[in-house]
């Protein structure tokens, strides 16, 4: 019963950690492009 705790246990941190890397990948993407539009509209 322990072990199958342990697995499920794993599967939702993995879950998580799924999530995490989607959702930092995707605020990456945003501070990059909020960042270019900021220096583009700063050259004019």
């Amino acid at each position: 019963m322990n072990d199958q705790v342990a697995r499920e246990v794993v599967v939702v941190s993995d879950d998580s950690d799924n999530t995490v890397d989607a959702i930092a990948a995707v605020a990456l993407v945003a501070i990059f492009v909020a960042t270019c539009i900021f220096w583009v509209a700063s050259q004019g």
